[in-house]
């Protein structure tokens, strides 16, 4: 290439580290071919004569600092690789620059034509198969322990199917990895960067793709890099798959479907191999990165040569006539339609007077309610309060002790056990749930525990809902205690830890189940880190037989909880340090929040959870659980939290 003394790709440390990774294989088939080719960050620095910039322009203008945005004059001497899907905001950004550029590549096809209808003349920029991404080199001898591997951001559409999936997945050896939707600058541990990822795709037999929106466009980045480390994709339906062909070199089926799909090849090894080295060879012969790389070279050969000419070297245009064709024509003229009735219609509506008393009133009434929240729902806890004062008063007066556990059925079984994990069930009013969480705990696929409840004063019959349960399951080593009193989530979780004989404690609220593998994989996950004072897994919400989304996704993150709780309370904990640490909070001004209350205390101690990256439990939403009262009003309790710890809360963490 003799117009080109110098490739600089540029990135930013402040955006998505794999924006950064594909600049990365970019500069190593760059260099190949024989051209100079370095990384900078965070600025265009200066360039030789015959020298090019390479950007991705969402990432680079999003993320960098606005005084080291380039000058027109740099942008003439810059290649836009263009990697948004149109309809997105980071298109319209990426858009924006791609105006401003000497040459502008996208990956998507569809990403070139939405660029050539608004006149900028973008090629296709391939991605293919490069060394550089490869840790398998078809060798056929690595070990894949994990069966299903998913790696891709969270949002409510994935998080919704991978909840579906979960019915079929639990047999499997799963890895999701779903990082927040966020910038993600350094590794973490639900998201690999380099050699770890590329480790990751080549012990794993299958890589699940999920759209991140409903337009079917292929992730040619994620499914190349697991081809290239032999992991089979199975994907939705998508767009410009070529020359890749489903069925011949991936799976290809609906979104709903992918469980599915994935599972039967897992058990299919021979057609696993045959896809793998199908897909292998394609790429490699078909796609390679290097062909890629020299289309960027002639480009960049054309935008220098235009610099040393002289010339403006911007982004080539088409002509209007190609751009506005009669149905955007027709669309334009509709928009203006349309504009020119709203303007005048809304001045209309707010010169109203009633309707702007409607307006003005609903504000006000809004105003009036968040300020009425916080008494509500001290009237609603006082309440309580009284309510539980009034009963045990009544029980004293009989002679009972209200502070009273009482033993109140056990089976056969529960005396000659010796269980590890005791699995810790807190019942209170789910005398139509309670038999789904013990009959999911009871068929375990892990043997030494047992299965201890505490009826919080229940009036909906839950107690002989238990009692049948343990008269038709005799070997299962259960208990059934009783609180005279309703005592609260707090107390009853406290008074099972103390009653409990395992090592090992799993809490199971009672309208909520687990997959057979969940207690075992999480007593593997506690082995394993003898450091982690609790582990936990992902959860499928559900509600009426619909799968909603995921609960628990994210790994333990003491920073994250400054924002929020995101550990639902469904976890295996080390049942002494739980109790040395003081147990959940009984405070009645934190009803509701006892389970962030600890995992804020764990972190002000120092001590830590561990995500195992699978679904293995069933979280049931319902519109009578104590998380009603709770979401009435949550200030009080995020001063309270504040106030207990406040070097958590200022970002401060020990470490053990």
């Amino acid at each position: 290439m003799g117009g080109v003394s110098e490739v600089c790709l540029v990135g930013t440390r402040a955006g998505n580290r794999f924006m950064n990774e594909l600049l990365e294989a970019v500069a190593f088939e760059v260099d190949r071919a024989g051209v100079a080719a370095r990384l900078a960050f965070d600025e265009f620095p200066p360039l030789p004569p015959g020298g090019v910039y390479v950007v991705i322009p969402h990432e680079f203008f999003a993320c960098a600092p606005v005084e080291h945005h380039p000058t027109d004059a740099q942008m003439a001497r810059t290649v836009t690789i263009n990697v948004e899907q149109p309809g997105t905001p980071w298109f319209e950004l990426s858009y924006r620059q791609d105006r401003r550029a000497g040459g502008v590549l996208a990956l998507q096809p569809l990403t070139v034509r939405e660029l050539r209808d608004r006149g900028v003349r973008a090629s296709l920029f391939e991605l293919g198969y490069t060394e550089h991404w490869d840790a398998w080199h078809a060798d056929d001898a690595r070990e894949r322990p994990t069966d299903v591997l998913y790696m891709g951001s969270a949002n409510d559409r994935r998080g919704r199917l991978l909840a579906g999936y979960a019915a079929t997945l639990w047999p499997l050896q799963t890895r999701l990895l779903v990082p927040p939707e966020e910038p993600k600058t350094e590794p973490r541990p639900d998201f690999l960067v380099g050699e770890e990822k590329r480790h990751a795709l080549a012990s794993s037999k299958v890589l699940l793709n999920v759209h991140r929106q409903d337009v079917p466009f292929f992730e040619w980045l994620r499914v190349l890099e697991a081809i290239a480390n032999g992991c089979v994709v199975v994907s939705e339906h998508s767009l410009d798959t070529a020359p890749l062909v489903p069925g011949e070199h991936f799976v290809s089926g609906r979104p709903e479907h992918l469980a599915q799909l994935a599972a039967a090849l897992v058990r299919d090894e021979p057609e696993l191999r045959r896809l793998r080295h199908a897909a292998y060879e394609c790429i490699r012969r078909e796609r390679p990165m290097s062909a890629a790389a020299e289309r960027l070279l002639a480009l960049a050969e054309r935008v220098a040569s235009r610099t040393a000419a002289g010339k403006r070297a911007r982004a080539e245009t088409l002509p209007a006539r190609v751009r506005v064709g009669g149905a955007l024509a027709l669309e334009n003229g509709l928009v203006s339609l349309v504009r020119s009735v709203r303007a005048p219609l809304k001045r209309a509506l707010l010169d109203d007077a009633e309707v702007r008393a409607l307006l003005e009133g609903q504000a006000y009434a809004n105003f009036q309610i968040r300020r009425m929240a916080p008494a509500l729902k001290r009237v609603v806890l006082d309440q309580l309060v009284l309510r539980r004062a009034l009963d045990a008063r009544v029980l004293a007066d009989r002679g009972v002790d209200p502070d009273a556990v009482v033993d109140v059925a056990r089976t056969p079984a529960f005396d000659r056990a010796d269980a590890r994990v005791s699995v810790l069930v807190p019942l209170y009013n789910h005398a139509g749930e309670v038999v789904d969480a013990l009959r999911s705990a009871a068929f375990s696929d892990y043997d030494d525990l047992e299965i201890v409840v505490l009826d919080d004063g229940s009036t909906d019959g839950s107690e002989q809902v238990v009692r049948a349960f343990f008269e038709e399951h005799p070997y299962v080593p259960a208990r059934l205690l009783r609180h005279e009193v309703n005592r609260g989530l707090g107390r009853t979780r406290n008074d099972l830890l103390r009653a409990a004989r395992g090592e090992l404690a799993f809490l199971l609220d009672a309208d909520n189940e687990v997959y057979p593998p969940a207690i075992s994989r999480l007593v593997a996950a506690l082995d394993a880190d003898p450091e982690a004072v609790f582990a936990y897994a992902m959860s499928e919400r559900h509600a009426a037989g619909e799968s909603l989304g995921l609960l628990t996704h994210l790994p333990w993150e003491p920073e994250r909880l400054r924002e929020d709780n995101y550990i639902d309370a469904m976890s295996l904990v080390r049942r002494a340090e739980i109790l040395d640490l003081g147990a959940f909070t009984e405070d009645i001004r934190l009803y509701g929040w006892e389970d962030y209350d600890l995992w804020c205390r764990c972190a002000a101690h120092g001590r830590r959870g561990v995500l195992v990256p699978q679904i293995l439990f069933r979280y049931r939403e319902s519109p009578g659980s104590m998380i009603s009262v709770t979401d009435i009003d949550d200030h009080e309790m995020r001063r309270l939290v504040k106030a207990r710890y406040p070097a958590l809360m200022r970002g401060e963490t020990q470490s053990r």
